[in-house]
């Protein structure tokens, strides 16, 4: 999939070792690289094995794609394609949240702690009703 306007490329199966440094060094050859963007696991900040690649051109990104694809790097069959676009949002998502007109719950801080206490009591007697698997353990005689 390749819009005119289109110089990203996808790569994946990448090495988890390899960092810009290795990126950059792999797509230089095809022409200037104006972004690299390596997903990682936000836990670890480890990589997945993928990334964005951004050229100049599109022509410089057909040509790193036509030459990586299914090339053999650092002991792995790498996948190189076109990225596909983000859709465009009019506004970023937590405007969008905070400008919703929703009722929101009521908030249970309002409440004196006898009031939190009964619902939170009323609460779970509801959910000890509804459960059809309830154990009792064997009474001492």
């Amino acid at each position: 999939m390749n819009t005119n306007n289109n110089t990203t490329v996808y790569i994946s199966n990448l090495s988890y070792n390899r960092d810009r440094n290795g990126l950059k060094s792999m797509f230089s050859p095809f022409g200037s690289i104006k972004n690299i963007k390596i997903v990682v696991e936000p836990s670890t900040n480890q990589s997945r094995g993928m990334a964005f690649v951004e050229m100049a051109t599109a022509a410089e990104a057909k040509e790193a794609i036509a030459a990586l694809n299914q090339k053999i790097i650092d002991g792995r069959t790498v996948k190189a394609s076109w990225a596909i676009p983000m859709k465009k949002t009019s506004a970023p998502r937590a405007s969008l949240e905070k400008d919703s007109k929703a009722p929101k719950k009521k908030i249970e801080k309002d409440l004196d702690y006898a009031s939190i206490q009964l619902a939170k009591k009323a609460r779970n007697d509801a959910k000890r009703k509804s459960n059809p698997f309830t154990f009792k353990l064997p009474t001492k005689k």
